[in-house]
């Protein structure tokens, strides 16, 4: 097989993945007994820290996203109980989140879920050395970064 032929082979895997993981973002999941969660949801709360309050605009920096989605999603999470949400004490422009005890909890719980999760994960690819796994690694730094120029062109 030729490199454009096996590139384009790549690809076509590449776009039926995104097609599949997008599909997974966009499930309501059970991270924990009782708690039903898009994964963007969970990600929200594992970027926060169980510990001390963050600010929307670390939060959404650390997710890679914009401030106002940030927010949205604090919203949502705040309503379903697991953050809240406050004015800095030294600055009121900026917005603080801090997790419930709930949220900490789940932060707690999904620590868990992540290591069963990834422990599959590493099940499935039992035949990869580790420099093969690093090298699957490498090609999706290179890959992302090529679609990020792709999208700014």
């Amino acid at each position: 097989m030729d490199r454009i032929t096996l590139f384009k082979q790549y690809l076509d895997e590449k776009h039926n993945t995104t097609i599949v993981h997008e599909h997974y973002l966009n499930t309501l999941r059970e991270y924990a007994p009782g708690t039903d969660l898009y994964m963007r949801e969970m990600h929200f709360i594992i970027s926060a820290d169980p510990e001390n309050p963050v600010s929307i605009s670390d939060l959404a920096s650390s997710l890679d996203v914009t401030l106002g989605a940030a927010s949205q999603m604090a919203t949502k999470l705040e309503k379903k109980g697991l953050v809240r949400r406050f004015p800095d004490p030294g600055d009121r422009r900026r917005t603080m989140v801090s997790l419930t005890e709930s949220g900490a909890r789940l932060f707690q719980e999904h620590l868990e879920y992540d290591r069963r999760s990834l422990m599959s994960m590493s099940d499935m690819f039992h035949d990869f050395s580790d420099e093969e796994v690093m090298k699957l690694i490498e090609a999706e730094r290179i890959f992302r970064r090529a679609l990020h120029t792709k999208a700014n062109e």
